[in-house]
């Protein structure tokens, strides 16, 4: 008896060793679990404040964003109504208004002009259009070369109209020259012709070719400035006499000093 009891006593400490061991790895193993979920609880917050933190921020500076953004596009806009133009005159319409289309002549700068009146180039008393004193304000409008210029490397250009023939240098005149020379020589016949003033023996045929090149000119570039009610007519009709108007012009000086730079010679009369 005393045998069997040290028997099962043993095994009654080995069960009690075996169970403690048993409950102590299963209490380790239920307190790893519950630390681990609540590593998890603990994590779980944390990173949802962070991200909930993060999106407010966003939210908050919507409006900083939305500014930006919107100056962004503003601004793409602005630029691009700027290149528009230019690009349009590459690629669509190459030339300036009224500009030589060959490729010889330069852009001229642009200025507002009011038209006033002057009777010094087309005196009422018209005899006096034959003193020097007008012939020189005429012959002033005139560039030196009177608008005849020596054009080089012609093959470098296109649509160039057949020259001038002049000895060894290839010419062109330019129409705007040739427009003031055609004023000029209807106001010289209409002045000699109602002053006793000789005339030139060409006078009919020259005004002819005139009165149809200065129709086509004014046609061509057809100003369309507006102009009010005249204020010099005699009878005062309540037409109107253009002045007073402004005009979008080409700057004269700029076209002078072109001319005279590429001019085929160096004479400056506008007959």
């Amino acid at each position: 008896m005393e045998s069997q009891k040290a028997k099962y006593a043993n095994l009654q400490h080995v069960d009690d060793r075996d169970d403690s061991r048993s409950s102590t790895e299963v209490e380790d193993s239920l307190m790893g679990d519950e630390k681990q979920w609540h590593d998890v609880e603990l994590n779980r917050p944390t990173k949802r404040t962070r991200r909930n933190r993060f999106f407010t921020a966003i939210k908050s500076a919507r409006w900083f964003i939305d500014t930006i953004l919107l100056l962004i596009i503003l601004g793409l806009l602005v630029r691009d109504q700027w290149r528009k133009p230019e690009a349009e005159d590459k690629d669509v319409n190459p030339w300036q208004f009224g500009q030589d289309m060959t490729g010889v002549g330069p852009r001229f700068s642009q200025s507002i002009k009011r038209f006033q009146p002057d009777s010094s180039y087309a005196p009422n008393n018209t005899a006096d259009f034959f003193t020097d004193e007008v012939m020189e304000k005429w012959n002033d409008l005139m560039p030196k070369g009177m608008g005849f210029v020596w054009v080089n490397d012609t093959h470098k250009y296109h649509d160039l109209p057949t020259p001038i023939m002049w000895p060894e240098k290839t010419v062109f005149t330019t129409s705007a020259t040739h427009q003031l020379h055609c004023l000029f020589a209807v106001v010289q016949t209409y002045s000699g012709m109602t002053s006793g003033h000789e005339i030139p023996d060409d006078h009919h045929w020259h005004m002819i070719h005139c009165f149809d090149y200065m129709r086509q000119a004014i046609m061509c570039s057809a100003d369309m400035a507006l102009e009010g009610l005249e204020t010099t007519f005699p009878d005062h009709n309540g037409g109107s006499d253009g002045w007073d108007s402004k005009h979008v012009c080409r700057d004269w000086s700029d076209v002078k000093s072109y001319l005279e730079g590429v001019r085929a010679y160096d004479d400056q009369l506008i007959y």
